[in-house]
């Protein structure tokens, strides 16, 4: 079976295009405005929590090439209360702070990487028990709720995004050939972790009627939505 996962690694889109800013003194670098920032937030916070308690919301910023002309990546908010710098994960994800002071000053978001070489991404990790054993439910539903935050997140282009997704990738704290099996009533189907320590789930549909037990070797971390082609 081929696979592949949305965006990187995410059930993800680029979300403002590449992040240029208007000319300031700091003509040179990445820009973008704070409300810009933080809308894909907004559209997640704004979604009922009973239609997002499975997922997480992750924002990162995406360079060309996957290569960082410095490292590391910093990105600052501009505020006239004085600077705020927002903390970056090593996979350049990061929290920006949300308030309503920000929101109605808007102030630029200012990175240390050079103009039109970032785009914005938004995407979800699907949430699971910390627990080794429940049920099949747990991962469809998990994806459902990815594909339904994809379309909100896409807005009025929904259409360019037709494809769900239909799989999730399982991650684990390290790399030591997890194993998941699922109790199937035709026969147990067992999975086991290769060699990055991810786990590759494709939802059958005969599974989610029939809602089978799952055992897991360790919790996974988490998951995360993805296609597959046959």
């Amino acid at each position: 079976m081929d696979r592949r996962s949305f965006g990187i690694g995410l059930l993800a889109l680029v979300a403002g295009g590449v992040i240029a800013g208007p000319a300031s003194a700091a003509d040179d670098l990445a820009t973008l405005p704070y409300r810009a920032m933080i809308a894909n937030a907004i559209t997640f916070l704004n979604v009922s929590v009973g239609e997002r308690d499975r997922l997480a919301l992750v924002q990162s910023l995406h360079p060309d090439g996957n290569n960082l002309v410095i490292r590391p990546l910093t990105v600052t908010i501009l505020s006239r209360n004085g600077h705020i710098e927002v903390p970056v994960a090593a996979d350049n994800s990061f929290a920006i702070p949300i308030n309503d002071d920000l929101r109605d000053e808007n102030p630029t978001v200012i990175t240390n990487q050079p103009k039109g070489t970032l785009s914005l991404q938004v995407g979800v990790r699907i949430l699971l028990p910390q627990a080794t054993r429940y049920a099949y439910s747990e991962f469809w539903l998990g994806i459902q709720q990815a594909n339904a935050m994809t379309k909100r997140f896409a807005g009025m282009m929904h259409w360019l995004f037709s494809e769900s997704a239909d799989s999730l990738i399982l991650r684990f704290s390290r790399p030591e050939r997890q194993m998941l099996r699922i109790a199937a009533s035709d026969g147990a189907l067992t999975l086991i972790a290769d060699d990055s320590g991810t786990i590759f789930v494709r939802i059958d549909k005969k599974l989610v009627e029939e809602n089978p037990m799952m055992e897991l070797s360790e919790p996974a971390l988490d998951a995360l939505p993805a296609i597959s082609t046959r």
